[in-house]
């Protein structure tokens, strides 16, 4: 897949802001404003890629209307959440790049695992483990989004258990894996904001998107 790059410069020295202080949310989530280098879709303009030899790059948008819970079930997420994550992968390495930014997300990251930010392994519509565990996006300076942003090298540790192994669910694998079957993975992040009198409940995941469809 063609490489990208999301919508702003933020590969090299940027500065994390301190979260600010919890919104009282109204139930009428605003629309993302992106930077103006973003297309209307929220999409970096113009990208020249990475300059690392990935053998595989890929443009993932999560929302919520791809968010289930452990019983399949879709959550409707967390209304107004969108997340872009630009991941390239270099499988002779074992290495997965990230470049994760997200809109609107509301509540603490929440999640049993080390982090709440995650590759996991299941098709569309359904659930499945963690294989990969991000940094949580964290506030930046000037912008109206959260960022997170690095490179992580296998083996890799999510911080849950395999009931079945006694080992991490992360043990064992490969990014190559991904390349392999990328509709077999999707992107997603958890927070702990509800709203039960609108049916809101971030936890199961506030936004998710597949790696392909």
């Amino acid at each position: 897949m063609k490489a990208s790059v999301i919508c702003a410069s933020l590969l090299a020295g940027f500065a994390v802001a301190a979260p600010e202080a919890s919104k009282k949310y109204n139930g009428t989530p605003s629309k993302p404003t992106y930077d103006k280098d973003c297309d209307k879709n929220g999409y970096y303009k113009g990208a020249k890629g990475f300059p690392i030899p990935f053998t595989s790059t890929y443009r993932v948008k999560a929302v919520p209307e791809e968010v289930v819970n452990m019983m399949n079930a879709k959550t409707g997420g967390l209304p107004g959440a969108v997340g872009f994550y630009d991941l390239g992968i270099n499988s002779e390495l074992d290495t997965i790049c990230y470049y994760i930014r997200l809109y609107n997300i509301r509540g603490e990251y929440s999640s049993p695992a080390r982090t709440a930010t995650h590759i996991h392994e299941s098709a569309r519509g359904m659930s499945g483990p963690p294989r990969i565990a991000f940094p949580n996006p964290q506030p930046v300076a000037g912008k109206n989004y959260r960022v997170s942003v690095g490179c992580l090298t296998g083996p890799f540790i999510t911080g849950l258990t395999n009931n079945a192994t006694g080992e991490d669910q992360g043990a064992g694998f490969r990014v190559a894996q991904i390349e392999a079957n990328p509709k077999g993975f999707n992107a997603d992040v958890h927070t702990d904001f509800a709203d039960p009198a609108q049916g809101i409940n971030a936890l199961p995941g506030a936004v998710r998107g597949q790696l392909a469809y």
